[in-house]
């Protein structure tokens, strides 16, 4: 007899449930459940060609980086290269000078002190440059060449 009466009273629980979700669908509006299911499908869309539109964009910027970054090392290797071959010639030309300096002291000792004077009147004129205005005329040196003769001795 229990299971009789418990499912006499489960059938009234059963039927209140069916009662009360009925009563929650006939509170909501078809026409609003339609509305936003058009909507959703509208934003879906949309999220989709943003999306297409973003990994087009990602590939693009994929390969320029990809291009941008090869020119950027062969770059830097171009400039690496560079810095060795100045600092070769620079080498050379401090062992050049070393040369000619033994080789003709006085003669080297003459144009050091011409070049050093010119480098001197140059900084001068650069820094009057600066402080006054450009209508002055500038001052110009002439350096004149200096050849060794036979017995080393110098000439101008």
């Amino acid at each position: 007899m229990e299971t009789e009466e418990n499912i006499e009273e489960s059938a009234p629980e059963q039927n209140s449930a069916a009662v009360f979700a009925e009563c929650l669908l006939n509170q909501v509006n078809s026409n609003d459940v339609w509305s936003m299911k058009v909507l959703q499908r509208e934003m879906l869309s949309r999220f989709e060609k943003t999306n297409e539109m973003l990994i087009n964009f990602n590939m693009l910027s994929s390969s320029r980086y990809n291009v941008t970054a090869e020119d950027f090392r062969k770059h830097t290797l171009m400039l690496y290269d560079m810095k060795k071959d100045l600092d070769l010639v620079f080498k050379r030309i401090r062992v050049l000078k070393q040369r000619l300096s033994k080789t003709y002291p006085e003669a080297f000792a003459v144009c050091s002190d011409i070049c050093s004077m010119s480098e001197r009147l140059d900084d001068g004129e650069q820094e009057t440059e600066t402080a006054t205005s450009s209508d002055q005329p500038s001052t110009s040196t002439t350096i004149t060449s200096i050849t060794p003769d036979k017995d080393g001795e110098t000439q101008s």
